[in-house]
This record gives C-alpha cells, sequence and structure tokens, in this order.
C-alpha cells in the first residue's frame, strides 16, 4: 500500500513535470513568434509598359477587290504585318471605309467606298485593339453604313471611336485599360462626303461645321465638353484626327490650330491622317504632346491616283508605323522609345500580288517589279523622303506625374 501511494506520488509528480515542460515550451514558442522580425515588404517600385503600334488609312479601293476576286480571300495581304500587331499591347489604326455589307452595295471607286463583312474580318484578323471611324468616308452609306460597321466592330471586340449608335453612345466615352493603365480615345474629322444631318449630328465627330467646314465656336465647344470629360477619367489620352490638305507634306493652318487646341486640353497623343502620304512627327507645345501629323495609307490600291503628281502618286504607296511604349514607372507616365517603319504597298506590273512589307524587308527584286518602280518609286526615294520628314530620333518625355 505505501509502494502504490509512492508510486501515484511518483506518477503525478512526472505528469505535473511534464505539463511544466510543455506549457515553457509553448510559451517560448509563442514569444518567439512575438518577437521574431516581420519579412519586409518589396517595395521596389513596379513598372508597367504598354507597346504601342500606330498605322494609317485602310482605304479599300477597287484593284484590291479585283485581285482577290472573292473578298473572303486572304492571298497573304497581311503576312508580314501582322507580327508587329500581334506583338503589341495596343494597335490603332484608321478605318476609312464602311464595313456596311453587300446590302449597302460594295465599292471602292468614286469617292463613295463600302465593304462587305468578309473585308472586314481581314482588319480583324490584324488584331486591332481600336480603330478610328471618323474620317470623310464615315456617312458614305449613311446611318445604316455607320450602324452596320459599329456593329461589326463590337462583334469582333475592337474598340470603335468617331462614329456613334446615337448621343447616349457618345456620351459614354470611349476607355481601355491595359497593363494597369487607363487609356482614353477620341476621334473626329474635318468633314463627310455625304453631309450629315442636323438631327444625326451625333453620329460622326465632326470639328468643323458642315456648311463651310470652319472650326466655329460651337464646334470648339463641342470639343471642349469632350475631350475634357475624357482627360478626367483617364491615365493618357489619344485623339485620332482626320484633317490636312491631301498630297502634301506641309501641316496647314487648321492642323496647326487644332493640335494646339488639342494639347491645351491635355491630350497626350495625337494620331493624324488622310493627306495620302506622311507628314512630320513631332512634340509640340513645349513638349505636352506627341503630334503625327499623318502616317499616310496603310491600306490603299489607286494607281493612277488622277488628283496629283508623281510624287505623291509615289507617296501614296508608303505609309509610316510609328511604334512606342507608354511606361508608368515611380508615380509617373512617359512616352519613350518613339520609332517609325515605313510600309511599302506593293502590287506588281499586272495589278497583282498585293503585300504591305517594311521597309528593312522590300528587297531589290520587289522594289524593281512595283508598278510605280518607272515612276521613281524606289528605296532610295523611300529613304530620302523620309528622312527628310523626320531627321532626328524623338525624344522620351514624362506626360503625367501622379500624387
Amino acid at each position: 500500500m505505501l509502494f502504490s501511494l509512492r508510486l501515484y506520488s511518483t506518477i503525478n509528480m512526472v505528469i505535473k513535470m511534464r505539463k511544466r515542460i510543455i506549457f515553457i515550451v509553448a510559451v517560448m514558442f509563442l514569444t518567439g513568434c512575438q518577437t521574431a522580425e516581420a519579412p519586409q515588404q518589396d517595395i521596389t517600385p513596379q513598372t508597367q509598359t504598354v507597346h504601342c503600334t500606330f498605322v494609317g488609312d485602310l482605304l479599300y479601293e477597287q484593284p484590291y477587290y479585283d485581285w482577290i476576286e472573292k473578298d473572303s480571300q486572304d492571298k497573304g495581304y497581311y503576312d508580314l504585318v501582322k507580327p508587329f500587331f500581334q506583338k503589341d499591347d495596343l494597335s490603332i489604326a484608321n478605318l476609312e471605309t464602311p464595313i456596311g455589307g453587300t446590302e449597302l452595295k460594295i465599292s471602292g471607286v468614286g469617292y463613295s467606298f463600302n465593304a462587305s463583312r468578309e473585308i472586314g474580318e481581314q482588319v480583324a484578323s490584324l488584331g486591332l485593339e481600336v480603330v478610328s471611324t471618323a474620317n470623310n468616308h464615315a456617312n458614305d452609306r449613311g446611318n445604316k453604313g455607320i450602324d452596320n460597321t459599329l456593329k461589326f466592330l463590337k462583334e469582333k471586340d475592337i474598340i470603335s471611336v468617331g462614329t456613334y449608335e446615337n448621343q447616349d453612345d457618345r456620351n459614354k466615352g470611349r476607355y481601355q485599360t491595359i497593363n494597369g493603365i487607363r487609356f482614353g480615345y477620341v476621334s473626329y474629322t474635318y468633314a463627310t462626303n455625304q453631309i450629315v444631318q442636323d438631327k444625326n449630328r451625333s453620329k460622326v465627330g465632326l470639328f468643323n461645321r458642315p456648311s463651310d467646314r470652319k472650326f466655329t465656336s460651337e464646334y470648339k465647344t463641342i470639343l471642349k465638353k469632350e475631350v475634357e470629360e475624357t482627360r478626367k477619367n483617364c491615365d493618357v489620352l489619344i485623339a485620332m484626327m482626320h484633317w490636312g490638305t491631301e498630297f502634301t507634306y506641309d501641316i496647314n493652318s487648321q492642323q496647326k490650330e487644332l493640335s494646339k487646341f488639342l494639347s491645351d486640353l491635355g491630350v497626350d497623343i495625337i494620331i493624324g491622317n488622310h493627306p495620302h502620304c506622311s507628314q512630320t512627327m513631332e512634340w509640340i507645345n513645349n513638349n505636352r504632346t506627341l503630334c503625327m501629323y499623318s502616317l499616310g495609307n496603310f491600306v490603299s490600291a489607286d494607281h493612277i491616283v488622277d488628283r496629283t503628281h508623281q510624287e505623291f502618286k509615289n507617296a501614296y504607296n508608303v505609309s509610316m508605323m510609328v511604334t512606342l511604349d507608354v511606361v508608368e514607372e515611380n508615380n509617373q507616365i512617359s512616352i519613350q522609345n518613339i520609332d517609325y517603319i515605313p510600309i511599302i504597298n506593293y502590287y506588281d506590273r499586272q495589278l497583282k500580288n498585293f503585300k504591305l512589307i517594311p521597309y528593312d524587308q522590300y528587297s531589290e527584286e520587289l522594289e524593281k517589279s512595283h508598278y510605280h518602280y518607272k515612276n521613281g518609286f524606289t528605296k532610295k526615294w523611300i529613304q530620302k523622303t523620309y528622312q527628310n520628314l523626320i531627321p532626328e530620333k524623338l525624344n522620351n518625355q514624362v506626360i503625367l506625374k501622379k500624387t
């Protein structure tokens, strides 16, 4: 009995000691957890980059239709330029041909254009994120042409800027966030070939009064309101402008006035089109805005161009593809790595084998077989033309400092 009591006492002491040990270990563990230094968070500022590709007018003219024979056929016209769009984050072009469909009669002649949905499929295959639809051909097939074009682009998840279903649609603005950077878009044209009726004014972004093509106070008020509203809701504001004088490298007075007007309202990048040739690209307004006055015809097929002389018949067949990076770092956004590539619109002496060819892939064989080679359309002419237009590389610039 005494042994049992002693044994019980001994066991009881062991149990108590174990409990004490467990308690001490637990306290040490918890204390250690509380006093250990928390892992430091990585506070290295992150860099966000949006790589951009901008091209000019997509103008589908009759010789191209004649070559492909059926609208549904893509015979490799875009093969050499598609990689640029597929590798970037943001691609923008000016769609200068309505995609009204066969119901509105297909046309690539007579300065009155309309494309089939099959041609639209070719446009969509490029991988464009945004197209401007405000241009002088926007109303070539009236309201139905505008609405059919918007419907098609919406189906293909391409943002259209410059034509609208109605005023409510226009008031929504056009925005897109890419890699954490929010872009806003506006687009306007000097006029339409078929005048937009007053009751349909909201359907097309015009910067001039239709009756006399003047940039009046009324239209300045419209642009000011829309641009300022877009500016409030984005980090980077891009304006696509259909403006200027056809067949000249010179910048006209309205381009100068409008570019300053838009820059003062906070536009960061202006992409210009319409003159059917490339024009200069520069920083304007004390480096506030990057302005590309005209990128030229990216897609076209008029081999005659009877409205001008040979210099601009040649210029009709080469455009400028601009590439750049929009970079957000250290609470500021900048435009960097601005560059361009001449893109040749190739077709042979029989008006066949159309192909868009980057300058560095334009071989001597292709050069000498181009329809206009005999008229002085050579690699040397292209090189000289663009060196005169843009003699120096453009610098990087900060466009927005965030607080």
